[in-house]
């Protein structure tokens, strides 16, 4: 291996010509793929593979019909006035008629139920809009006595009225919610020009929020990333030559990173938003340690530039393809994980690993070639500034190594208390910051009407017919009833709460009737009357498959997993014969995701430390120095994970990525500090002088990328997201840990060892 390695190095100098050419193409090939990338305005695209509850859902959808819905409210001190009726009736018109809409509720179109003795009249509720005061408190009377209204349709104090939007289903089509919303936006402006706010949420509007804010968040990451990049490598190296060729060497990366996205068919979503920046730091990583060599000393000991770029790439190939190969196999390992985004993730990562393999060996050096020697091969002071502060770092470590390690178990065990206090969910909900548009106006509709996070309840009869006999219809109204004293449950409609308002206008309007009746005959005779096709969400045909529609305030995945397991319960010991219940829906998914996601974590993190531990005893070539390697690299997460319990960060599809990701980039300063420090043991030298000579010499290097790196995360705080915010933030607190972790802990450990040594020597064994 070390051999062939070498080969590239001098292939790579000695042919520079070639090797820029075809690194370049190679690149430029890539770059020019970028524009088919692909945004995801879909959560639903969070899924699990194979999933059985996803199965049946889709089932579901092709009874009733696509659910995905979107709400536009409006508040003003009356909803019941001439003016916003009319106000009502003409919006609810105008959305009928746009493109791409399948259905539209509101209290203009919705069906009445209006009774008298022993009959009923099915008409719409607003046919016409009064202007008596008499006629306006009749239709405010019959709104909010109407059980299927409230919340849905109209709030219960009668000042905050919506129009609930069902738009078709376009999977192919990335660009329809985005026209859809646009069209709703222009049709709203003249109404708000006029000083009446809006206030739109639901799947639709997250969705379209998702796609825009991952965009938002591409044009300032990449941006920002490269312009701290480069002020960190020209205060660090003070060449202004060396940051333009880190630039183009990332921009190499990244951009072809993102070429193999958008030819893999990988796209930008919330998780794959953050890998170009998380490439542009790590491409810098391999930049930062060849530049850190560009000593003046180097090039004097050799005839010319070539001469000495080869040596020191061939010193530093090794390490830097070990740091690659553990940065991608900690990538790779999330690939395991059975939800697509992860993966996608994983590969997209990996690849730009190897990217930046390719083009710090094969593209950097013929363009450091071409460079003036004199003007990148510096003089490097060992006294001063950070060399100066390492040398003096190294002497108080070895000098107090019990104490430092003590003070790091300390932190450890701390740590390990606090991840305890990690709440594992997902809060669709959280993602947007408080003060976004869409988490007010997403607050908005849940204060004053509904949530709109669904949970469908299936029953499946056996016989053709069932839920027209009165039994089936009360089990369906129990269930029902239990589903509406649950936690977070704003709403529950039913096939049930049809035949309960038939009764009930059937009855002269008496509320005393509003109950299932105990009669198949007046149940059929009800269905006969009823001339609607507002039952068809709630039944099929057939009378045999009732669907009860429940939406939720409560967004957290964990007490959404507390509310169905508390439903399942109930269901479990319900005696319901000839009749399958099942729970599904979009809050199904969103807690089979989180629950798979921290599975496969736990399959990702195992199977990095495996073989990442495994490549470090290879190329150790010992037990105790590759299973020291790991303490480091464990040190940190162990602390992410305590400082995430202490802060109440929780873990989900963002945060849950920082320990993977975080093990394969952390080992890598750790392979360039052991190999370092093994080449000086194998010069015979002494443990203590080992260590000093490993932080000195490669302090410079591991001090810079880590910072590099941490800015890289740290860029990540820009983000719309809550969730990307806590992964950059957290993900640079990482970086910098593990620097504390290899030149402090790692020597100090070391120094335990060195001790020994110093009073076997001085005893004379």
């Amino acid at each position: 291996m070390q051999g062939i390695l070498k080969w590239v190095c001098a292939f790579a100098v000695g042919c520079p010509l070639f090797s820029l050419a075809v690194s370049g193409v190679m690149g430029l090939f890539f770059l020019a793929q970028i524009p088919n990338i692909k945004t995801i305005d879909n959560v639903d695209y969070f899924i699990v593979d194979d999933d059985p509850d996803y199965a049946y859902y889709q089932e579901i959808k092709s009874v009733f019909g696509n659910d995905e819905f979107f709400v536009i409210a409006f508040r003003q001190p009356d909803i019941f006035t001439e003016q916003n009726l009319l106000l009502l009736k003409d919006l609810t018109l105008a959305l009928e008629d746009l493109p791409g809409i399948r259905d539209v509720k509101s209290l203009a179109n919705v069906d009445y139920v209006d009774g008298a003795q022993e009959y009923f009249d099915v008409r719409k509720f607003l046919e016409t809009v009064p202007s008596s005061s008499e006629g306006l408190e009749l239709l405010r009377q019959q709104a909010l006595t109407t059980p299927l209204y409230l919340d849905n349709l109209i709030s219960r104090d009668g000042q905050a009225a919506a129009i609930v939007v069902y738009p078709h289903d376009h999977p192919g089509d990335q660009a329809f919610r985005q026209r859809l919303l646009k069209h709703v936006h222009e049709m709203l402006a003249q109404q708000e020009a006029e000083g009446l706010g809006f206030h739109l949420a639901g799947n639709s509007v997250t969705n379209v929020a998702l796609s825009r804010y991952v965009q938002q968040d591409l044009s300032i990451f990449i941006p920002l990333t490269y312009l701290l990049v480069a002020l960190v490598v020209l205060i660090v190296f003070a060449s202004f030559r060396l940051m333009v060729l880190a630039l183009i060497n990332i921009t190499f990366c990244v951009g072809s990173t993102m070429g193999f996205m958008a030819m893999t068919g990988i796209a930008m979503h919330n998780v794959t938003s953050v890998v170009p920046s998380l490439v542009m730091a790590l491409a810098l990583a391999d930049t930062v340690h060849i530049f850190s060599r560009l000593d003046r000393k180097v090039l004097q000991a050799f005839p010319d530039n070539r001469s000495a770029l080869v040596s020191i790439l061939g010193k530093l190939i090794l390490p830097c393809f070990l740091t690659t190969l553990t940065t991608a196999i900690g990538f790779l390992s999330l690939s395991v994980s059975s939800i697509a985004p992860i993966r996608e993730f994983a590969y997209a990562a990996s690849m730009g690993m190897v990217f930046e393999f390719i083009f710090s060996f094969f593209l950097l050096p013929p363009l450091l070639l071409f460079c003036n020697p004199s003007k990148i091969f510096r003089d490097r002071p060992k006294d001063r500034g950070l060399p100066g502060f390492l040398y003096a770092l190294s002497g108080y470590v070895q000098k107090r190594h019990v104490r430092v390690c003590f003070v790091f178990l300390t932190v450890v065990i701390g740590s390990v208390w606090f991840t305890g206090k990690i709440s594992v969910e997902t809060n669709l909900v959280e993602y947007f910051k408080k003060d976004s548009p869409i988490r007010q106006d997403l607050d908005f509709v849940q204060d004053h009407l509904s949530g709109v996070a669904t949970m469908d309840i299936s029953l499946r009869a056996e016989t053709f017919d069932a839920f027209s006999e009165p039994d089936n219809l009360l089990l369906l109204d129990a269930i029902q009833s239990i589903v509406l004293t649950l936690p977070g449950v704003d709403t529950a409609i039913s096939f049930g709460d049809y035949i309960k308002d038939m009764n009930k206008a059937f009855h002269d309007e008496d509320p005393a009737f509003y109950v299932i009746p105990r009669e198949k005959e007046l149940i059929a005779q009800y269905l006969l009357l009823y001339d609607s096709r507002d039952i068809d969400d709630f039944i099929n045909n057939a009378l045999d498959h009732a669907r009860i529609l429940v939406r939720l305030s409560e967004t957290s995945s964990a007490r959404q997993a507390e509310l169905i397991q508390a439903l399942q319960a109930f269901l479990d010991r319900l005696e319901a014969e000839g009749i399958a219940v099942r729970i599904t829906g979009n809050v199904v998914q969103q807690v089979n995701v989180i629950q798979a996601l921290i599975e496969s974590l736990v399959s990702s993190l195992a199977l990095a430390v495996g073989v990442i531990g495994l490549i470090m005893l290879l190329v150790l070539r010992s037990v105790k120095m590759g299973l020291l390697s790991l303490v480091p690299n464990l040190f940190p997460l162990l602390l992410n994970l305590g400082v995430m319990g202490l802060l109440g960060i929780p873990l989900d599809t963002s945060t849950a990525l920082i320990t993977v990701v975080a093990l394969g980039i952390a080992v890598d300063d750790t392979i360039h500090f052991l190999t370092e420090y093994s080449a000086h043991r194998k010069q015979n030298r002494s443990i203590s002088v080992s260590l000093e000579k490993a932080i000195v010499n490669k302090g410079l290097a591991i001090v810079t990328t880590s910072v590099i790196l941490a800015i890289g995360f740290g860029v990540l705080v820009c983000s719309n997201f809550v969730p990307t915010i806590h992964f950059g933030l957290l993900s640079a607190m990482v970086m910098l840990t593990a620097l504390v972790g290899d030149i402090v802990l790692l020597p100090a450990i070391m120094s335990l060892k060195g001790k020994h040594e110093r009073k076997a020597i001085e005893s004379g064994k």
